[in-house]
């Protein structure tokens, strides 16, 4: 019989950088019961699936996967966000969207796609996109911005911008390997892509945070943005979801989006 959740189990504890030791000096029990349900020499109760799961921080649908694997029910729910009991959820989003006016602000899902955009942002989008004849007909954020005919050609110090977001989202897939997706495949096929961006590097900023600088023929706008997500999310959409949020750097910048 394979042990299903002993695989996943070492894979979640190696890819938080954590010895059988270490473990269990979080979880507070015994570095050989931690080996022995890595073999599949002990079989792991549901409360023990929930002890380790909350040691190791694992998502919801990690969990999912690991409660299955030990032969009980799955524990949380994936509802569409469009769902008649996501509409306080809905709610939500549309206030804290609304309540950033007059700057850009979306909510996006795991795998980097708007889910929602507020008026701001669609103007941004528009107005570039008035600008480009071929710009991309996706939802992604990350292919408006990497692709030559969406974002890339008006962002000022766009090497910066993608090579950071770039590590960010090959982070990402090391921390989730269970998530199917090929964002990075696809980013890589974009003309005049740095090799070594498929390298993890560190990246020389002498500045506090990363803006991202758009040049426009009229103005330079010139950004930082926020990332925020539910803190007591028990559906998996729910806690993926992320919204960020654009603030203006300098004077310019603000008057710019008051003025849209």
């Amino acid at each position: 019989m394979t042990n299903g959740f002993g695989a996943l189990i070492r894979s979640w504890r190696k890819s938080r950088k954590l010895s059988q030791l270490e473990l269990s000096l979080i979880a507070n029990i015994s570095s050989k019961h931690i080996s022995f349900l890595e073999t599949g020499r002990a079989h792991p109760s549901r409360q023990m699936v929930i002890i380790l799961s909350n040691a190791l921080d694992i998502p919801l649908y990690g969990r999912n996967a690991l409660l299955s694997a030990s032969g009980f029910t799955e524990a949380y729910s994936r509802m569409n966000i469009n769902q008649s009991e996501m509409h306080s959820v809905r709610d939500a989003l549309k206030v804290m969207l609304s309540n950033h006016a007059p700057y850009p602000a979306v909510v996006l899902d795991w795998d980097w796609n708007i889910i929602m955009a507020n008026e701001p942002q669609q103007k941004l989008t528009q107005l570039i996109a008035s600008k480009q004849p071929l710009f991309p007909q996706t939802c992604n954020v990350l292919e408006l911005l990497f692709d030559p005919n969406g974002f890339r050609p008006f962002i000022e110090n766009w090497e910066l911008v993608g090579s950071i977001l770039f590590q960010r989202i090959q982070r990402e897939k090391m921390i989730h390997p269970d998530r199917r997706s090929n964002l990075i495949e696809r980013l890589m096929q974009y003309p005049d892509m740095p090799e070594n961006w498929n390298i993890q590097n560190n990246i020389e900023h002498s500045e506090p945070m990363l803006h991202l600088t758009i040049c426009l023929e009229d103005a330079r706008l010139k950004l930082f943005s926020t990332l925020a997500s539910f803190g007591t999310a028990i559906d998996m959409t729910m806690q993926e979801l992320v919204i960020e949020q654009y603030f203006p750097v300098d004077e310019p910048t603000k008057v710019f989006f008051e003025r849209i």
